[in-house]
């Protein structure tokens, strides 16, 4: 969408405030503080699994086996993840830390797809032009990262669980950001507005009504462990620059259109973003042999090389393609380091980026 675009009416008038003042505070500083919780979890085994509450096929989807243990405990990491804490604002939550850093990498695994999970009635095309304009509706609202991410988990979940006709996609798509939004901002979109954007081929009892069923079908259950907190503990414990946080983002943002992108880890996610992006930058100073690995963030990693090189090249793969048009004209922003449009990004490395994974022991 044109970056001059006139705002639809005003933003402030066109929102509902959150009335639950205090309650929405304290909701905030748990989130905030579960970013880190849930970041830190890169330290630990992730083959360490919790015992499963009931048989639910699901828990070890994206899974490996054999991964040699991490860490033994988070002390030996405990100076560098205050430092991070402080520099994320974190504070109140650091007497928990170890514990939520635990029990958000072990049960990250219920967060994660199977191939299958997406039915065949859903084409490649149709997720790519579904999701296109619910990035280009998340960025006209100026949202959270975050709300994307989980709008398109609980579209992904409700489909999962229940058929749906491809004409009802798009409502699908609004009603599960309308629902993130809830959880993750502070100003709610009005329904009205969802609706103009849908160009009101439905009305607001339809979003409504569909409200009630996505939440039902998912039994109010609306937790999601986010790569993105994964990647910012990461980025900033590496202390990595902006840029290549931004082109990582760009990397791990084209994944929500890909049916092999929900199969990954979102720890491993963002451990190979994070990993790709260094890569990626370091072809514009020819040194793409020279330090592959990155120290400044290598002791983080409790995933296998194998596991790490196969989700960097299934993102290089997507970036080759060149089908996510909004998420391209996303990251060319001066905001984002315009890093979309970098000339490491041209065909010509990508595929030189992805035959050296190829060749890297494992």
């Amino acid at each position: 969408m044109d970056s001059k675009r006139e705002p639809f009416k005003t933003k402030d008038n066109n929102r509902i405030m959150c009335k639950t003042g205090d309650k929405k505070k304290s909701l905030l500083t748990c989130v905030k503080g579960c970013i880190a919780h849930k970041a830190a979890g890169v330290l630990l085994n992730p083959s360490e699994k919790p015992a499963p509450e009931s048989t639910n096929s699901q828990c070890n989807v994206g899974i490996s086996n054999g991964v040699p243990p991490g860490p033994p405990s988070l002390s030996m990491w405990s100076e560098e993840l205050a430092r991070t804490m402080l520099a994320m604002n974190i504070l109140a939550e650091q007497e928990y830390a170890a514990e939520i850093f635990n029990y958000m990498m072990r049960t990250q695994c219920y967060h994660v797809f199977r191939s299958g999970d997406i039915p065949k009635s859903v084409t490649a095309e149709m997720r790519n032009v579904l999701l296109d304009w619910l990035v280009q509706v998340h960025e006209y609202l100026a949202l959270e990262e975050e709300t994307l991410y989980l709008a398109v988990y609980l579209m992904n979940s409700y489909i999962r669980s229940h058929k749906i006709h491809t004409s009802m996609l798009q409502l699908l798509a609004s009603t599960c950001l309308f629902i993130a939004c809830k959880v993750e901002e502070s100003l709610i979109p009005e329904p009205a507005e969802l609706c103009f954007m849908m160009e009101d081929a439905f009305s607001k009892k339809d979003l409504m009504r569909m409200e009630r069923k996505v939440l039902n079908r998912l039994k109010f259950d609306l937790r999601y462990t986010q790569p993105l907190y994964f990647l910012r503990l990461l980025s900033i414990t590496g202390k990595c620059p902006e840029k290549t946080l931004y082109l990582a983002m760009y990397f791990m943002e084209l994944t929500l259109r890909e049916a092999d992108g929900l199969t990954i880890e979102p720890a491993l996610l963002a451990c190979a973003a994070l990993r790709l992006a260094h890569m990626v930058l370091a072809l514009e100073c020819r040194s793409l042999n020279s330090d592959l690995k990155w120290p400044g963030v290598l002791h983080l990693y409790s995933y296998r090389d194998a596991e790490l090189i196969s989700s960097q090249q299934l993102m290089a793969q997507f970036a080759l393609r060149g089908e996510a048009k909004s998420t391209w004209q996303k990251y060319s922003r001066p905001q984002k380091h315009e890093v979309s449009t970098e000339p490491a990004l041209n065909a010509k490395n990508l595929i030189r980026c992805i035959s050296s994974l190829s060749v890297i022991p494992v």
